[in-house]
């Protein structure tokens, strides 16, 4: 792999961690983002990222229970490679919009136990609950509007 290549993972990486996830797991999703063909072996992985081949079995548990990667089966050979899910990243992004709603609860409980009081902690908690409740009802019809360009770029159907 170049260095450039190299480099460009590296910050994909970084990038994925700020994010929430390991830095080796990032890195993991950097290369099967550009590798060609688009899945890679654990063992592969671990040597083409310069990782141990129990950090690559950890992280990949990671990804296929985000839902990020999937296991593929490559005619004539034994191992087990991984391929980013096609909609991989949509379907997170839907599990945090789902996710949103558990906040919502949580803040329109602090808001009852509240209620009494007109002080700024009921103001920021009004303010929470509004921002969230906002992306609540914004965030799916984005992603729908995503899914229609998707489609009119890449001419995909979409399987739902």
């Amino acid at each position: 792999m170049d260095e450039a290549l190299a480099q460009f993972i590296e910050d994909l990486a970084v990038f994925f961690e700020e994010s929430g996830l390991p830095r080796i797991a990032g890195r993991i999703l950097g290369l099967l983002l550009v590798c060609d063909p688009p899945h890679r072996s654990a063992g592969e992985l671990a040597e083409q990222l310069g990782v141990s081949a129990g950090s690559v079995s950890t992280m990949t548990r990671v990804l296929l229970s985000a839902g990020l990667i999937e296991r593929v089966g490559v005619p004539s050979e034994r191992a087990t490679h991984y391929r980013l899910k096609d909609d991989g990243f949509e379907r997170t992004f839907e599990l945090r919009i789902a996710g949103l709603d558990g906040f919502s609860t949580l803040a329109e409980r602090g808001l009852r136990l509240l209620a009494r009081d007109g002080d700024a902690r009921t103001r920021r908690l009004r303010t929470l609950t509004a921002l969230y409740a906002f992306w609540e009802r914004e965030l799916p019809l984005l992603l729908a509007r995503w899914r229609e360009q998707r489609r009119a770029l890449f001419g995909e159907e979409d399987d739902r």
